[in-house]
């Protein structure tokens, strides 16, 4: 008898200590590495149930990523969506800055500041002409790189394998933990990837200089500064998509490129990757062109997957924000700071926690929206009516059932009420339609 008591309690410690590994802590990230892809909307890649094969990479890397199906942005612009991204600060934190600037004020720490402080080497390549360091045209102040050691933009408005190019040299230094974020313009407008892009999917040659070149711009002085219809037919408008699907594809394969060198480097199972987009793009399916203009789900439907060592692929279906993002990767690293976030970790999603459900909010100009995931609410601060959709029965948000669910119209109203209460207040309206005119003035909007 004490022989069998004896091996019992050995099967019993052997169990126990098989399950204290099965529920380990996965390895803490040794890296971060933020990657941000201007103008991709979510509908447009195969893991998100489009059609055509534009990304069987993005694909491949989802499927040992954990995949966030239902992520949105804070705004459908650039300004303010990368600021929140970088910050997990809402959007108005960042309208009325003096002198009109669009940078992240002082005062905000970002991402970079935050891993800085903690020993980081600090990159930034970016390509866009709003996310800069230095001035340009779009944004004539700068004011992105503070926290970085190096904000390298020498690729803007070029293609993503500049970005890979500079990206590859330090991912190489091995120094220190490296935080990396990487701002590809792929497929922000015009819709022209490199001349050596075998096209796929945009075929034969239209009629119109501005279709070929991928310009919507001609439909937009129509649409908004009252010159004439450029003679838009809607073969015109299919081609314009289909540039923008050879756009998505060309980043793909160089996503794939990166991957390649992140790999090499030695960095790929020690680091935390993440990639999401700022913002979509309109093709006027409600009636407006690029972006910066609505908040349907054309421009603020986002994909959004992490990559984190130790973690398999799975798929989070609940509600999440891009400004979730900066409280997750902390929380990852194992940097938790007092400092006030807007947004919160999705450790606990991932885990398979069930939490709270999370509202998502948005603002673009007069414009705001809460969602659930199921339902979503735009009310129009300018006067206009407000609009509710069942995303779940109408994902392309054609049908407006306020009238027919006034339960869950009033459920979402107060909520974007309190929203708006404790996160913009007095004057918000008035700032938003600022920046609005401001980003007009610099020709960034029509």
């Amino acid at each position: 008898m004490p022989e069998i008591r004896h091996w019992r309690g050995i099967a019993a410690l052997t169990l126990a200590l098989f399950a204290l590994s099965c529920h380990r802590e996965p390895p803490r990230p040794r890296n971060v590495i933020l990657i941000l892809v201007d103008t991709l909307r979510a509908d447009r890649l195969n893991a998100w149930g489009y059609a055509r094969p534009t990304s069987p990479n993005l694909d491949a890397f989802a499927r040992e990523s954990v995949q966030f199906k239902n992520a949105r942005s804070q705004s459908a612009c650039t300004f303010p969506s990368a600021n929140s991204i970088l910050t997990s600060r809402w959007p108005a934190a960042f309208l009325g800055q003096p002198d009109q600037a669009l940078g992240i004020p002082a005062g905000i720490p970002s991402l970079a500041e935050i891993l800085h402080s903690r020993g980081f080497h600090t990159v930034a390549v970016s390509a866009s002409a709003v996310v800069r360091k230095s001035p340009s045209r779009f944004n004539p102040k700068g004011g992105f790189d503070r926290g970085f050691d190096v904000f390298q933009e020498d690729c803007v408005w070029q293609h993503a394998d500049c970005v890979n190019n500079e990206a590859t040299a330090h991912l190489r230094q091995g120094k220190k933990p490296l935080f990396l974020y990487l701002h590809y313009i792929d497929p922000h407008g015009p819709y022209r990837p490199p001349e050596s892009w075998k096209h796929r999917f945009a075929t034969g040659t239209p009629d119109k200089e501005w279709v070929r070149k991928g310009d919507p711009n001609p439909i937009g002085d129509w649409l908004y500064k009252g010159k004439p219809n450029p003679g838009l037919t809607p073969a015109d408008l299919q081609y314009l998509k289909d540039l923008y699907d050879e756009e998505v594809a060309y980043f793909d394969s160089q996503f794939a490129e990166l991957l390649r060198s992140i790999r090499e480097a030695g960095l790929l199972d020690n680091s935390l990757i993440v990639l999401t987009a700022d913002h979509g793009e309109e093709f006027l399916e409600h009636g407006d062109v690029k972006h910066c203009r609505n908040l349907f789900d054309t421009s603020a439907h986002v994909p959004m997957l992490v990559r984190i060592p130790g973690v398999g692929g799975k798929t989070v279906s609940r509600p999440v924000q891009n400004l979730d993002l900066v409280p997750t990767i902390l929380d990852y690293l194992g940097a938790a700071r007092g400092d006030r976030f807007d947004g919160a970790s999705l450790r606990e999603e991932v885990d398979g926690q069930i939490g709270p459900e999370e509202l998502q909010y948005g603002l673009m100009g007069d414009l705001r929206s809460v969602s659930d995931g199921r339902f979503k609410l735009i009310q129009d601060l300018g006067g206009k009516p407000p609009a509710l959709f069942d995303l779940q029965a109408d994902p392309g948000e054609t049908r407006n059932i306020l009238s027919a669910d006034r339960r869950t119209y009033a459920r979402l109203r107060d909520a974007l009420a309190a929203w708006l209460a404790q996160h913009e207040g007095k004057g918000a309206v008035d700032a938003a339609r600022e920046a609005q005119k401001r980003l007009r003035s610099l020709g960034y909007i029509e």
